[in-house]
């Protein structure tokens, strides 16, 4: 735990000081470009807006239904496959053993 604290710390001070000294510095960074990017405006949509617009981009819209369909099939599955093993293991110690197990398993399959 000291070690992700101390890790966390380091990460820290490194972008501090990146934002402080190499950021501002003109050699590394092209300052009339910073600038541009800062002043860009966005457009404002409403909520109608932006559901057309996102609904109009295939990639976007298809991406949704991905999602959608997973977490669908996901819930699914799931819930079958549980009251299955709580039919099959009715005893929590052996349920827990069994996802124990399977957990492992799967772990080992996916490296």
């Amino acid at each position: 735990m000291g070690a992700v604290a101390v890790s966390g710390g380091c990460l820290v001070s490194i972008f501090s000081y990146m934002q402080r000294k190499v950021m501002t510095d003109p050699e590394c960074v092209n300052q009339e470009k910073a600038a541009a990017k800062k002043k860009k405006k966005r457009v404002k949509m409403s909520l109608k807006e932006s559901a057309q617009f996102l609904m109009s981009s295939t990639y976007i819209r298809d991406l949704a239904m991905l999602v959608i369909s997973y977490g669908m099939c996901i819930n699914l599955v799931e819930v079958s496959w549980k009251s299955k093993l709580k039919a099959a293991y009715p005893d929590p110690n052996a349920y827990s053993s069994f996802m124990g197990n399977f957990s492992s398993a799967t772990g080992s399959v996916t490296l």
